[in-house]
């Protein structure tokens, strides 16, 4: 995908999205993971990473961690043009980079970001 376009992240969440669920596009940072390039989607009760091959075209892997589950969470706003936010599960770590504000996604990824501030983050 040349541009990230909602409407295209949107077509690939379809399938793993539950209603409520908040979505943003998230650069990946930890050591085990599938693409350099991400889609988190997250409710009260669970967190899921979808991870996009390099196109941002088409779901290479997906996992579905509890928020019940994520430990020692981090949650760093303001480096850069945006925040980052790490954590644990079962002793694996997890760190995403996600921008503020991506032009052609509108509200979506501040939404994400303020959701996660004020309700994940113990």
């Amino acid at each position: 995908m040349l541009f990230i376009r909602k409407k295209a992240l949107n077509r690939l969440a379809e399938p793993y999205r539950e209603p409520g669920m908040l979505m943003c596009y998230a650069t990946p940072q930890h050591l085990h993971t599938y693409s350099t390039r991400a889609l988190l989607l997250v409710n009260q009760e669970k967190l899921v990473v979808l991870f996009l091959n390099l196109f941002s075209t088409r779901v290479v892997h997906q996992s579905e961690l509890a928020i019940a589950d994520l430990q020692e969470q981090k949650f760093k706003s303001g480096v850069g043009l945006g925040a980052v936010w790490s954590f644990k599960v079962n002793g694996s770590s997890w760190r995403f980079q996600i921008m503020w504000t991506i032009l052609t996604l509108g509200s979506m990824q501040r939404d994400f970001l303020t959701f996660v501030e004020t309700h994940i983050i113990d």
